[in-house]
């Protein structure tokens, strides 16, 4: 095994790789953003652990050399991967190195098994509340220790216990000429939706507890949208669906309209997020015709201005021009009169 090497820089792709088959590497779908952490799921893996939260950095003091940790559960016991852009393990290589969370040993033998730039074990899931309170992960070889943060691990444990959950649930049963859902819920279902893409992707601030509570409203809705769902999912692929909030004004408003959607009935909350959507849209006219107003009166104080200047320019120039033809007036009149007196008879 050769510890540093010149090797290419590993990928988070490869270590999402390494925990499926070949054949379904390919099936993987975000389920949600989680502070740094990216929790997928494979849909095409039975059981009830079909999903990982993998997180991946550069370490800036260590010449920027790739990190990532890629956790997933198996039962009761989790599995950890640990990547190291300049590790070179063989395949199948048999490792020892001690385990210790922050500067607790929690496991002094700990066996570990090599591939590439990877290190995987199984751990007892006892192992789970100490990672959920910790900041890093630390290896202790013979010629030096390999540490990993693990920043956000509670909240990215709960995003993975969630999507875990939502790929064991089975799949709601086809609908038998159901009637199609009342507009309002329909609207609702969508904002869900919404919120859901929202929460997944975009930088944004949310709690595990609206997670859970914001993924079982949609659930709730779900069943009865199965004689619209395809309309829906096609709708919610349109140009002018909204995208990530990207202004301070615009992550306040994802703040009330998720608050609103969790606690309120689906019908109340359509009827209040169309009423602050109209506020809002009032108070938007407002501002561009006051906008408008402003631009208009600045744009007349400045003709006016301009107006002023030129008139004041225009009296002093045809003062100064009356000022010269006077001057010019008197002193040829000057000039005359001596004249004459010097050509005037002596007496």
């Amino acid at each position: 095994m050769t510890i540093r090497s010149a090797s290419a820089a590993i990928t988070l792709a490869l270590l999402c790789t390494a925990l499926a088959p070949a054949a379904q590497a390919g099936e993987r779908k975000l389920f949600e953003n989680v502070r740094g952490w990216e929790v997928e799921r494979n849909v095409g893996a039975p059981g009830p652990n079909a999903c990982q939260m993998a997180y991946s950095y550069r370490d800036k003091d260590d010449k920027n050399a790739e990190n990532a940790i890629v956790v997933t559960l198996k039962g009761d016991k989790l599995v950890l991967i640990l990547g190291y852009e300049n590790w070179e393990w063989d395949k199948d290589e048999a490792v020892q190195a001690p385990m210790s969370i922050d500067k607790q040993v929690v496991y002094a033998k700990q066996g570990w098994t090599g591939d590439g730039k990877l290190l995987s074990t199984e751990l007892p899931g006892a192992v789970i509340p100490k990672l959920l309170k910790g900041k890093q992960i630390v290896l202790k070889f013979d010629n030096g220790e390999a540490d990993f943060r693990i920043p956000g691990f509670a909240d990215a444990f709960d995003g993975l216990k969630r999507c875990d959950a939502a790929a064991a649930a089975p799949a709601p049963a086809a609908a038998q000429a159901a009637p199609a859902p009342l507009t309002s819920r329909i609207e609702a279902y969508m904002f869900g939706l919404l919120l859901q893409r929202t929460v997944a992707s975009c930088d944004v601030s949310t709690t595990g507890m609206q997670r859970t509570a914001l993924d079982a409203k949609v659930a709730a809705l779900r069943p009865e949208m199965a004689p619209v769902e395809a309309a829906v999912q096609e709708q919610m692929k349109a140009p002018d669906v909204p995208g990530c909030p990207k202004t301070g004004t615009e992550k306040g408003q994802f703040e009330i309209e998720l608050s609103a959607y969790l606690t309120q009935s689906p019908e109340d909350y359509v009827a209040s997020a169309g009423k602050r959507s109209a506020e809002r849209k009032a108070a938007a006219e407002t501002a561009k015709a006051e906008a408008e107003m402003r631009a208009k009166i600045e744009a007349q104080m400045r003709a006016e201005a301009e107006t002023k200047r030129k008139a004041e320019a225009d009296a002093q120039a045809k003062a100064e021009m009356e000022a010269r033809i006077r001057a010019e007036v008197e002193a040829k009149l000057r000039a005359e009169a001596a004249a004459s007196a010097t050509q005037a008879p002596k007496p």
